[in-house]
């Protein structure tokens, strides 16, 4: 099953998953910008399943939108892999900054993508 969709509220993630043979899938507005203020989830015939995941607090969840700097990404991009759509950073790397930027070219850093295979992360799913 790979990653087609997200929702976050905090540390808790709910991904939405495809088949792995999905080529395609999209939701409402997927291709305006920016994503946070425009598109909306995934269109539910292409949902197999849901899988949520719940990070320790000390965890820091980032995603494009978490940004000082003016980047706006559509969920085109994200499907198309051109960002990631989350960023999941261990405490120790955790500094001052809570910028999607500032982590993004960080080693150990978990990037997640669209099309990533789920189980890539199931040691985060609870």
């Amino acid at each position: 099953m790979k990653i087609i969709d997200f929702a976050r509220k905090g540390n808790v993630i709910r991904f939405y998953l495809g088949e792995d043979s999905l080529e395609t899938w999209y939701g409402d507005d997927w291709n305006d910008y920016p994503y946070e203020c425009n598109a909306g989830p995934v269109y539910e015939r292409f949902v197999a399943e849901t899988q949520d995941i719940v990070l320790p607090f000390d965890w820091l969840v980032l995603e494009p939108s978490d940004t000082y700097r003016h980047f706006e990404f559509s969920k085109d991009d994200m499907r198309q892999r051109i960002t990631p759509c989350l960023l999941i950073i261990p405490p120790d790397l955790v500094d001052y900054s809570e910028d999607f930027q500032h982590y993004l070219g960080m080693d150990r850093v978990m990037k997640v993508y669209f099309g990533d295979n789920i189980q890539k992360f199931t040691n985060l799913i609870c």
